[in-house]
């Protein structure tokens, strides 16, 4: 009676000693770093299983929880005693950690808890009171895998429960920093041009100057500490590799114009490489070459304090974006032509040139200003006076450049021999709607600074210049991938020859080139929208956010809310919603279709498909933009079910009916279809009705329900389109193989038919003392059916009575 519990010991002894090497090296290396020395002292083999206590420590739980009781006093239950968007910035970033750290805990714990499960299963459950006893053994096992997994499972429901109180941290975090951004971009301070604002600020004037008299004796010791001594020969080292790294990206752009000479073909892919490549460069030179000078300087020198730490990492921000800007600079404005990414005369680009230094030199000062706005301790007067000088020494930047392309055009124009007088700058309208909105944002600059409103002018202009410079780069690496696509991965280029060699189809590899670079584009559109809805300030992990809550979703509660931002980018959106559907529309007609063997009613059916749900998503985007949820819809939900089932069934019929269409496509755009006795070309098929053009050139609209539920004869199915049979009758008496001869020369030899698909013949029955034969062939591209067929029956009757072939035609043909 004791050989099965303790054959069953026995098993799960060994299945407890092997459980390591099953549940992965990462268990079996925590297991091997058990302490062994305790485990020999007490007798005791060491434990192979980690215990809930090893896995998440109840120091460690505690700490979580003190974290989170800390960020919510701090950011939560204080929030009427004032917070800048600072302070709440650090908060977020607190709150984030946490809940980040409780998903990895959360991720790490479960498995044990399926692990302790599973021997609790293997164990079985205990004997009933009838039932004879078991092992002492397997009990106390059993007790001890019960205390083990209640441990697991308790530790793992608290970890849930500060996910949660995390989570729910970082929602109203975000709502707080939200709401005070709001209300400090639209606040309105003393008017600089009034004798309020400048008797304010010479009352506050002596504090702000003490202020910044200890930031630069502290900038000034901080030099002197590093400048003396044997520390002068570090500072100079790291000024030395600093200044390495920027003569290594000057010199480096040559490199790299060679090797993109050498590697790839000639056109627009070149300059567009090259020009990504050296602001890659840049970007890496400027950010480490900063972080060099700044470590070497700061190095195990006292005199750093935190104001000067936080100076320096708001500088550093901006560093990779001021060598973006000059590379930039170089390559737009380079003073060959052939490495221009976009066509320009050489008197316009060397007018250009000193705009990147400018803009360059605007990047480090706002780094500077976001210090001076944070950390710097000074006056409000004292902080706007230096975000409106900011603003309106950078605004002019807005309207120069446009002004200056205008300029050089009308130049250009002067001077062309045969220029027509009297016509006005035939600017595309693009480069107008640009200009025109550089001169608007500059004017609104301008007013707001002047009549106090100065946070949303500086807002404005800093949220334009990041975004000239993102949309800069974004447009540089869409223009790289679609030159890429075409110039070395098509069919006919010479990565699309070896993939040709490797077997792959030409035209898989031209639809590849095309539909790759396109999706690419569609992810850099993501990133811009991240960037345009991160605010001004640049910051990666904000970015990152943006993109996570895009593709990801957010867990967030809230009632809808309606603000300026909010309406601004409803109104927004459908307008660029419209032109990016145009767009996308035009790709897909002119380089994705040509590529393709879909023929002109799987294209329509694409593209309505698309449009649709394309619109779709905007009006979801512009509900999630006003906060509404599917939760605060449900009134709409309930009364569309009541109007459904009153008065809308037809419209979702032939909605529905639409869809089925567009899915199935039992009829396609370009089919000949007859329907309530009426024949007609159906040109057109949307979510509603289908368009019909009868033979009098007039349209009737069908309703798309009646091609679900009434008989519809398409013409067109049965056949392959443009091709048309004709049906002869020859006596017994006649030559067959002769006049099938005759068929296929006479039907090869007609001008209407195409020559690149063979005509045929075959006998379809005997009957009647006679034999019928079939002649098919397909009519040439833009000749129309009933022409060909009818040359076809003129040609084959002349061709019959040459060679005195006895022929009857038959009353019904088809043809489609």
């Amino acid at each position: 009676m004791l050989r099965m519990p303790v054959r069953i010991f026995f098993l799960l002894s060994l299945f407890l000693f092997s459980v390591p090497s099953l549940a992965g090296p990462a268990v079996a290396q925590q297991a091997a770093d058990q302490p062994k020395a305790a485990a020999v002292a007490n007798n005791t083999p060491t434990p192979l299983i980690m215990s809930a206590q090893d896995i998440v420590s109840d120091q460690t739980l505690d700490e979580i929880g003190a974290e989170i009781r800390a960020i919510y006093k701090s950011g939560i239950a204080e929030q009427n005693t004032g917070h800048s968007a600072i302070d709440l910035s650090v908060l977020l970033q607190r709150a984030s950690a946490v809940a980040t750290q409780t998903d990895r805990l959360i991720t790490r714990i479960k498995p044990y808890q399926d692990i302790y499960q599973n021997f609790v299963d293997i164990l079985g459950k205990p004997p009933a009171k009838d039932a004879p006893p078991e092992a002492p053994s397997i009990t106390e096992q059993r007790e001890s895998l019960n205390k083990r997994q209640n441990d697991i499972s308790a530790r793992l429901t608290r970890l849930k429960l500060y996910q949660v109180e995390a989570q729910q941290l970082v929602n109203e975090l975000r709502q707080h920093d939200s709401a005070i951004q709001q209300a400090t971009l639209w606040q309105q301070l003393p008017s600089p041009l009034g004798i309020n604002f400048w008797s304010q600020f010479v009352q506050t004037a002596p504090q702000d100057g003490r202020r910044l008299n200890a930031l630069g004796a502290e900038t000034l010791a901080m030099l002197a500490t590093a400048l003396t001594g044997k520390r002068i020969f570090i500072t100079l080292a790291g000024l030395g590799a600093s200044l390495l790294l920027l003569a290594a990206w000057i010199f480096a752009r040559k490199t790299v114009r060679l090797l993109v000479t050498r590697f790839l073909p000639e056109g627009r892919v070149r300059p567009i490489a090259a020009t990504v490549v050296c602001g890659l460069i840049s970007v890496l030179a400027c950010t480490i070459s900063f972080q060099v000078f700044w470590n070497t300087l700061a190095f195990d020198n006292p005199a750093v304090g935190d104001d000067l730490d936080q100076l320096a990492s708001m500088v550093a921000t901006q560093a990779p974006l001021c060598g973006l800007v000059l590379e930039l600079g170089f390559c737009f404005l380079s003073s060959k032509a052939e490495w221009r990414v976009f066509a320009m005369s050489d008197d316009l680009a060397r007018s250009l040139r000193l705009f990147p230094a400018w803009l360059a030199i605007a990047m480090i000062v706002r780094g500077i200003l976001r210090y001076v706005d944070t950390q710097s301790g000074l006056s409000l007067l004292s902080v706007q006076l230096m975000d409106g000088l900011y603003t309106l020494a950078v605004s002019p930047l807005l309207f120069a450049i446009p002004r200056k392309l205008r300029l050089t055009a009308a130049q250009d124009q002067d001077t062309e021999a045969d220029a027509e007088q009297g016509k006005a700058d035939q600017s595309p309208p693009l480069a107008q709607f640009l200009r025109s909105m550089a001169m608007g944002i500059s004017i609104i600059c301008w007013i707001a600074v002047l009549s106090g409103y100065i946070p949303l002018a500086y807002t404005l202009i800093s949220w334009v210049s990041v975004m000239a410079l993102s949309m800069t780069t974004l447009l540089l690496l869409s223009m790289l991938t679609t030159a890429m696509g075409g110039a070395l991965f098509a069919s006919r280029a010479p990565l699309g020859r070896h993939l040709v060699e490797l077997g792959l189809p030409p035209r898989l590899i031209n639809q590849a080139s095309i539909l790759i670079p396109g999706l690419v584009n569609v992810l850099l559109l993501a990133v811009a929208y991240a960037v345009a809805t991160s605010g001004a300030n640049f910051d990666p992990p904000q970015i990152w956010q943006q993109l996570y809550s895009l593709f990801h979703g957010t867990e967030d509660n809230n009632t809808s809310s309606v603000s300026l931002d909010a309406i601004l980018l409803c109104v927004a959106l459908p307008l660029v919603g419209y032109q990016a559907i145009k767009i996308v529309k035009s790709w897909f007609q002119q380089r994705f279709f040509p590529a393709t063997n879909l023929d002109i009613g799987a294209q329509a059916s694409i593209l309505s498909i698309l449009g649709y749900a394309a619109w779709i998503l905007i009006g979801l985007a512009m509900l999630a933009v006003l906060g509404v949820t599917v939760k605060s819809m449900t009134w709409v939900v309930s009364a569309l079910s009541v109007g459904i089932g009153f008065g809308l069934q037809s419209i979702v019929q032939n909605f529905v009916s639409g869809i089925i269409l567009m899915a199935e496509r039992p009829v396609s755009v370009g089919d000949v279809v007859t329907i309530a006795g009426v024949t007609g070309k159906v040109e057109r098929i949307s979510v509603r009705s289908t368009d019909i053009r009868l033979d009098d050139k007039s349209t009737m609209i069908v309703p798309n329900s009646q091609f679900i539920t009434s008989a519809v004869k398409n013409a067109t199915r049965a056949q392959k389109p443009g091709v048309f049979t004709v049906e002869l009758d020859l006596p017994f008496a006649s030559d067959l193989n002769k006049a099938s001869s005759v068929v296929i020369a006479t039907l090869s030899a007609c001008a209407d038919t195409d020559p690149d698909s063979p005509p045929t013949v075959t006998m379809t029955s005997v009957a009647d003392g006679s034999a019928i034969l079939t002649g098919s062939a397909k009519a040439r591209d833009g000749v129309e059916i009933k022409t060909a067929r009818s040359s076809a029956l003129f040609a084959i009757w002349q061709a019959f009575q040459e060679n005195e072939i006895p022929v009857t035609f038959r009353q019904t043909v088809r043809a489609s």
